[in-house]
């Protein structure tokens, strides 16, 4: 499995660099510009797409209260569209709510069909007010996409050791530091930036399987051979 240090070593290959022994902690400054630009691109890779790999589902136990306690992660960064649920309830729990509805909520109390969220304050508010002891549930984003060369889930913001691996695709992290690299050397980055594009397309389209879309109306009637229909049959 690829790491940090096999990353920035692909890298240096790439653009003509010398290649590197270790990446943290080394006082060069080409690696250390390496090392920078490779934090920068597993950040904004992440925040790119909603990766299977760094989709993770939260659940919570409601109180009796507005705002619910530790109802947000550590490791939050965004919620997946419409998975929010109260699974006690079997119900969807709407929202976010914006600013200006909550405002209309709190201020006319406002009737609500359905249960419904607002994130204020790194919390989780819910209306109208649950009674405790409910199960909600959703699917979030995790703000970490590498983590040590034992883990198995993702734990960190950034790269701290050698061997760190990411959980995101290791082609895609070598050509978007290559493409930084070049541009912030003034190179023509050019084909690189359109490769990397072009490959992360493809990861895109196939990242956590795909549905089968009818792009077009379905085709002229074929007769096919006979065939016992499906269901019991009368035997008598």
């Amino acid at each position: 499995m690829s790491s940090l240090l096999t990353i920035i070593q692909d890298v240096a290959d790439r653009v003509g660099l010398v290649r590197v022994s270790s990446v943290i902690g080394s006082s060069d400054h080409q690696v250390r510009q390496l090392l920078a630009l490779a934090n920068q691109e597993g950040r904004e890779l992440a925040r790119r797409y909603t990766w299977q790999a760094l989709t993770f589902e939260k659940t919570f136990t409601t109180i009796a209260q507005e705002s619910q306690t530790g109802a947000i992660p550590a490791d939050f960064d965004r919620f997946v569209k419409d998975t929010f649920y109260n699974r006690t309830q079997k119900r969807p729990v709407v929202g976010p709510m914006t600013a200006q509805e909550w405002a209309d909520y709190k201020g006319r109390l406002a009737s609500i069909v359905f249960d419904a969220f607002r994130v204020r304050g790194d919390a989780i508010l819910i209306a109208p007010t649950p009674s405790a002891g409910e199960t909600m549930a959703y699917e979030y984003v995790t703000k970490y996409w590498c983590a040590g060369a034992e883990d198995t889930t993702p734990d960190q913001a950034a790269w701290v050791s050698d061997d760190d691996i990411p959980f995101l695709d290791t082609e895609a992290m070598t050509q978007g530091i290559v493409w930084r690299y070049q541009r912030s050397r003034g190179f023509d980055y050019a084909e690189t930036f359109q490769s990397y594009e072009l490959h992360l397309a493809q990861l895109m389209g196939r990242d956590g399987g795909t549905r089968t879309l009818m792009m077009s109306p379905p085709g002229p009637f074929r007769p096919r051979a006979p065939v016992p229909p499906d269901g019991s049959w009368n035997l008598s």
